[in-house]
């Protein structure tokens, strides 16, 4: 998944059309990150307007995860879709905001010498494309707060109403001011 930007063809209509299949490992996930599932694949296509390189296409890849209540595994998969440019470093030392040649809101990536890595910018995008948050089920019960017990299994009879323990000892003091209404 490197190119020679001099292979890449120039306009969106003459771009060529790469699809791929890579591990985890070749992309740089590591243990801890996220538990990609089998092979991330995907459907790209390439072009260059002059030195910028458009890419666009789409991702997908099974993820497990864990649910954020009750932490029970997920499954869940993912279709990142990607419209992204990249321009050499030497374009962007000068300011291409004022030019108007790039937005604000465009997803810009950057390359140095005759060759482009798309591994880095597929794994950047996966990982944006992990929810925060994820969920078993969309009524998920969650653990007790009180004993740990995964209430989505088991009923554990805890109590519904909890105190918060900072302030037990508050339980006891009688307030020593009184509020009056002037008026």
């Amino acid at each position: 998944m490197r190119y020679l930007i001099s292979d890449i063809p120039q306009g969106s209509a003459k771009g060529f059309n790469q699809s791929f299949s890579e591990s985890s490992e070749s992309l740089g996930f590591t243990e801890g990150e996220i538990c990609i599932e089998g092979k991330v694949e995907g459907h790209l296509k390439l072009w260059r307007e002059r030195a910028i390189v458009t890419i666009q296409g789409e991702i997908s890849v099974n993820v497990s995860l864990q649910c954020c209540r009750c932490l029970a595994g997920v499954m869940m998969s993912l279709y990142p879709v990607l419209t992204l440019r990249c321009f050499p470093e030497a374009l962007i030392d000068n300011d291409l905001h004022e030019t108007g040649e790039v937005s604000p809101e465009d997803d810009i990536y950057t390359y140095a010498g005759m060759f482009l890595d798309i591994r880095p910018i597929v794994r950047e995008q996966l990982l944006l494309a992990v929810p925060p948050y994820s969920y078993c089920r969309s009524d998920c019960y969650g653990l007790c707060v009180v004993c740990g017990q995964d209430l989505n299994r088991v009923k554990c009879g805890c109590s519904a109403t909890r105190s918060d323990s900072r302030f037990v000892a508050r339980q006891h003091l009688k307030p020593t001011f009184r509020i009056t209404k002037h008026g």
